[in-house]
């Protein structure tokens, strides 16, 4: 009797000519010493020719099925992946410790034949999308004395915008003051020949890099006098805290110089980087969420708030990971986010 040709099945053929081909291009890439893409292509060859020598030729119905099926299920692990990862994402208590190398120290520099002391800190970071970078965030010690609680000297002019108008006051004070700064990111851009969003990428994953602390108008107390969101940093790192320092905001001098600021110390930072490099940047509050955020005025997906006809998309600042458009879970509704201050 004549015997029936074995009918093989799409998805162990799939299966068997991945293997193969997975294996035949490490082998390949690791003795030949060539490129992964030429690697997969000839491995894919040899996978196809023994896979067919071993197990037969699948018929193209079952490969074309088992194919799809294969994609979708492709897709729909990386959904869930994707999904999975946004949701366990936290601000601002995911580090809350420095590498030794990157704390603040005193030196001197060179500023023509005089020798200059300063504080400077070693920044190595990466952006939200592996870039790594590294550069000096160095304040002068004579601008950091004289702009040392400059805000206890503010005059408050109403109260329609209270926070705008202080931030703005801010701003104006002590941008004159970070042109150190303003030298490392400018030498970053140059070296790396970063395009306006790569730029700002950089400086704000800088800036989220940089561990948080709690910035109080009253004096620090211990851990356990505070609510559970603040009890569980001050329990891990009690030196994240400074106390007494008026409308609970650090000038951007002050923060270069310990590197300690809670979310509208890191905003107003940001703000006079980004608005120095001539972007149109904002600064948005929440009093429902008692937090502050950046908004950019650059095509982008995400969250974005309209301010006078001009799209501001928002940028957290207080832990690394967030890109444009993203807000942690329990601070993204838009509607209670408000537009304090912009450079244009």
């Amino acid at each position: 009797m004549q015997q029936t040709p074995k009918k093989n099945n799409g998805c162990l053929w799939l299966f068997v000519f991945g293997l193969i081909s997975f294996m035949g291009a490490i082998g390949i890439a690791a003795f030949l010493d060539v490129s992964w893409i030429f690697s997969f292509i000839i491995a894919g060859i040899i996978g196809a020719i023994l896979t067919s020598k071993i197990i037969g030729k699948p018929t193209i119905s079952s490969l074309v099925k088992n194919v799809g099926v294969i994609f979708f299920l492709v897709i729909g692990v990386r959904f869930l992946f994707l999904f999975i990862i946004e949701f366990v994402k936290v601000p601002a208590t995911e580090d809350t410790t420095f590498n030794i190398e990157e704390g603040v120290a005193k030196s001197t520099i060179l500023e023509g034949i005089d020798t200059v002391s300063v504080y400077s800190s070693n920044r190595v970071w990466k952006d939200n999308y592996g870039n790594n970078y590294q550069g000096k965030l160095t304040v002068r010690e004579n601008d950091f004395n004289r702009l040392y609680n400059h805000i206890n000297n503010y005059k408050v002019r109403g109260s329609a915008n209270f926070w705008g108008i202080l931030y703005d006051y801010i701003d104006r004070t002590d941008t004159p003051s970070l042109d150190l700064v303003m030298k490392a990111f400018e030498d970053i851009h140059i070296n790396k020949k970063l395009n306006q969003m790569e730029f700002a990428e950089m400086v704000i994953s800088c800036i989220q890099d940089i561990p948080y602390s709690f910035v109080f108008q009253e004096a620090c107390m211990p851990a356990e006098n505070y609510e559970d969101s603040i009890r569980t940093i001050l329990e891990d790192c009690p030196d994240c805290c400074i106390g007494n320092v008026k409308y609970g905001i650090q000038n951007p001098v002050s923060f270069l110089q310990n590197l300690k600021g809670d979310c509208d110390t890191r905003t107003v930072l940001i703000y006079s980087i980004l608005k120095h490099f001539n972007y149109d940047v904002a600064i948005l509050n929440s009093n429902f969420y008692r937090h502050s955020i950046i908004g950019i005025n650059l095509p982008a997906k995400g969250l974005y708030k309209t301010h006078y006809g001009k799209k501001y998309v928002v940028w957290e600042t207080t832990a690394k990971y967030y890109t444009a458009g993203q807000l942690p879970g329990n601070f993204n509704d838009i509607t209670h986010w408000n537009v304090v201050l912009t450079s244009k």
